[in-house]
């Protein structure tokens, strides 16, 4: 009876020993768990305060053009206060001149900026970015260097560049240049394979813009 009652009372004690690890290893996974979504955050991309600029010289006379092409979406993650990956979409129905004051002429480049000539937006209306790497690099007032896919027009390329990252909890603001050369993506208009008259007819359109295009990329997101 007495070995009864003992065989019982340990029996007991091993369950309370069971239960009690069993409820720690999972308060244990729970704080990895909630201090693993504090680390890792999502910041939504800010359509309406960030700001994609274009620019790109004249083939024909002294200038530039510029402008801006639409932001539609993006989605960054940031672990412990530093970006580490993301992506953002391009609007290309959307982009802009900025530079042509008559209403005709600009309407005209920016047709041709549509158009199959570049960037053939009705067979291609959306542009992506999608960060690959990024790293702690101090020049100047960049702050790090930024690997990443552009794809244009279907065809996805790798670009780098410097930016300036700035991380707090109201939210992430990201800038920095790139120039691309834009017949890597297949944007293969070019002046100097045109006839005379159609060279004529597009410094007429005043639509001619070099190969080599800087984007000037500033980026505001909130968690």
């Amino acid at each position: 009876m007495k070995n009864s009652i003992l065989n019982i009372a340990a029996a007991g004690v091993a369950l309370l020993a069971a239960s009690c690890g069993s409820n720690a290893t999972k308060a244990g996974k729970e704080a990895e768990a909630a201090a693993a979504g504090k680390a890792a955050t999502e910041y939504l991309v800010d359509a309406g305060k960030s700001e994609i600029k274009w620019k790109g010289s004249k083939l024909v006379g002294i200038g530039e053009h510029f402008g801006t092409i639409g932001l539609k979406e993006g989605k960054l993650h940031v672990e412990d206060g530093t970006l580490k990956a993301g992506y953002f979409l391009l609007d290309m129905n959307a982009i802009k001149d900025l530079d042509l004051e008559d209403t005709e002429k600009k309407g005209m480049l920016e047709g041709h900026f549509k158009s199959d000539d570049f960037f053939n937006v009705e067979k291609f209306p959306t542009g992506k970015f999608e960060i690959s790497q990024i790293e702690d690099k101090k020049e100047g007032e960049n702050t790090h260097l930024i690997h990443g896919n552009l794809t244009l027009r279907d065809v996805t390329k790798n670009i780098v560049f410097p930016a300036k990252i700035d991380v707090n909890d109201a939210g992430l603001v990201a800038q920095g240049n790139v120039t691309i050369n834009r017949l890597d993506w297949g944007i293969n208009y070019d002046k100097e394979k045109m006839s005379l008259t159609e060279a004529a007819q597009q410094t007429a359109k005043n639509g001619i813009v070099s190969k080599d295009i800087t984007l000037e990329i500033k980026i505001q997101a909130q968690p």
